[in-house]
């Protein structure tokens, strides 16, 4: 199936429009799911005609798919900042505990940020290749920072097999904790957790 092609804001109020749309659009998929958000009830929200929602998205699909590469693309700057910190490579375990510890926290703040939201997306990365393809290049690049960060700390066995492990430890771990029904508190997890990464990335 052909995707037409949708208008390109060019003025600041078409943008400010599109914006609203998005915003809006995050926060009805939060409230009413994925079966109970439309089109109308985005634009509505946002205080536009459903007809300036089809200006610039062909469907609620689009919509959500565009929400979810902004919060990737957060996650993955967030993400990248976090793992090139010196303390991550310093010879201090002291300082390198509280720099993953960091990293962790970020995971974890994310998840908290709108899990509604992140159950919405999560349901639909099952049904929508797009959404796959925006996880896979993603988690790629998390991967491979990773991956230049057991580097440096001067791991010599499989860095991409190993960085692939140490990324969904955390992103699984943190998921279950966060999302589902945790067992144990933040303090308790976070130190289990960095001991756990810790262990898998100087382990030889």
């Amino acid at each position: 199936m052909t995707t037409a092609k949708r208008r390109t804001p060019t003025q600041a109020r078409a943008t400010r429009t599109r914006t609203a749309l998005l915003e809006c659009a995050a926060q009805e998929f939060a409230e009413s799911g994925y079966a109970g958000t439309t089109a109308r009830s985005i634009a509505l929200r946002a205080g536009a005609a459903t007809g300036s929602f089809y200006q610039y998205f062909n469907d609620k699909d689009e919509v959500l798919l565009e929400v979810y590469a902004q919060r990737l693309t957060r996650v993955r700057e967030a993400a990248e900042k976090l793992l090139a910190l010196p303390a991550l490579q310093s010879s201090s375990v002291e300082q390198s505990r509280a720099a993953l510890g960091s990293v962790i926290q970020l995971v974890i703040d994310l998840h908290r940020d709108d899990p509604k939201l992140h159950a919405v997306i999560t349901e639909r990365e099952h049904a929508d290749v797009r959404m796959r393809e925006h996880t896979q290049r993603a988690n790629g690049a998390l991967v491979h920072g990773i991956g230049q960060l057991l580097t440096q700390l001067g791991y010599t066995g499989d860095v991409l097999s190993r960085a692939f492990l140490i990324l969904h430890m955390v992103e699984g771990s943190v998921h279950a904790h966060v999302l589902g029904e945790p067992m144990v508190s933040d303090r308790r997890f976070k130190r289990d957790l960095v001991e756990a990464v810790e262990a898998l990335a100087l382990k030889r």
